[in-house]
């Protein structure tokens, strides 16, 4: 049997292998163009980061008082982002590491322990195989791919870029509101990026909570997929698009993570009032996406406002100066908008026109006046 220094020893290695796991992940989801591989990608990332943090706090009761976990590397792991190709052989390889150190726990000495890797090992078995670009050297996309299962316009709905297109109500509203879920891509994509870019600044804390809020957005992303699809709406005819992610792609990580703070949460009030009316149309399955979508985004807003002030000060600047962080984005955001052709917005209003009708939404139920 291990003893228990040993023990420790081997589970911090874990937890840095989980580490590298769960940062490679997030590095590749805006490279990759399919939606359910991004979340499957986000949720992988997530699982790694309750591993990693449940073999860390383990570590630190194995070693108590002591609360430092020893630096570790392992070169197969390490940079794992830069190899993506390497990405399912690198998690095979923990599977069968978890393996072989369960088949040297003694359940009586070390229940915990036993618990937390039957866990990893489920989670990891669970991830295989994940996909992931081949072939191309690492680095964030300035222009993620798109789904070329859908309609790919960089404004994925009239009403931003059209004076007095409507939000719509009825059915309108419900297509309007999963399309709007859908296109949480963006912040799948931002969300993944930040999480791996800023971690040599903010530390494991930083990643616990990135991998949270990372896989809180693919979810998102696939409520609006879900709904669409139960409706029967061609993904062809569906608006894709990236516009937020756009507009800080090219500028520091912090304009990315003050853009997935502030533009993620900033109708928060809103989804409330929507829930009812969906829920006043019979409609249960978009009231409760957006219940739960509601209760993730007050948790999102938390984490905007800590880490924003975390990565100041990081910086050596004022953690106060957070709101300017906010009205930096929201100049970049407008600057997108303010890109918006004659024909961007011909498009999307064809587009979005064309699903409405889809979902038996006549032009002149859906727009009261003329835009």
């Amino acid at each position: 049997m291990r003893r228990r220094v040993d023990t420790a020893q081997e589970l911090t290695r874990f937890h840095y292998l989980a580490r590298a796991v769960a940062l490679a992940c997030a590095g590749w989801i805006a490279a990759t163009p399919r939606l359910e591989d991004k979340a499957r990608l986000a949720r992988i990332a997530w699982e790694q980061t309750l591993a990693g943090d449940a073999f860390r706090e383990r570590v630190f009761e194995l070693r108590y008082p002591v609360r430092v976990l020893d630096a570790w590397s392992d070169s197969s792991f390490d940079s794992l982002v830069d190899r993506a190709g390497e990405l399912p052989a690198a998690l095979a390889e923990l599977h069968r590491r978890y393996e072989e150190f369960l088949a040297a726990t003694d359940e009586l000495d070390d229940g915990p322990t036993e618990r937390i890797v039957r866990q990893a090992i489920a989670d990891v078995a669970a991830a295989l195989p994940p996909v992931v670009p081949a072939g191309s050297p690492y680095a964030l996309p300035a222009n993620p791919p798109v789904d070329d299962r859908y309609a790919h316009h960089t404004y994925y709905w009239p009403d931003t870029i059209v004076a007095g297109y409507p939000y719509g109500e009825g059915v309108a509203l419900r297509v309007r509101s999963a399309v709007s879920h859908l296109n949480e891509v963006w912040a799948v994509n931002t969300a993944g990026a930040i999480m791996w870019a800023l971690a040599p600044e903010l530390g494991w804390e930083w990643i616990l909570d990135a991998g949270r809020w990372t896989y809180d957005e693919a979810r998102h992303m696939l409520m609006g997929k879900r709904r669409l699809d139960a409706w029967g709406l061609p993904a062809a005819k569906t608006p894709l698009g990236g516009y937020i992610y756009a507009a800080w792609a090219g500028e520091n990580a912090l304009y990315g993570l003050g853009m997935l703070g502030y533009f993620e949460t900033k109708n928060i009030g809103r989804k409330k009032e929507r829930a009812r009316a969906f829920r006043e149309l019979g409609d249960t399955l978009s009231e409760t996406d957006m219940e739960f979508d509601w209760a993730d985004e007050t948790l999102h807003a938390e984490y905007g406002r800590r880490w924003l002030k975390a990565l100041l000060t990081a910086r050596g600047e004022d953690p106060e100066g957070w709101p300017q962080v906010l009205e930096r984005c929201e100049t970049l955001v407008a600057e997108q908008l303010a890109q918006a052709t004659d024909e961007d917005r011909v498009a999307i209003v064809a587009c979005a026109d064309e699903l409405l009708a889809a979902a038996g939404v006549s032009k002149d139920e859906n727009i009261p006046a003329p835009y």
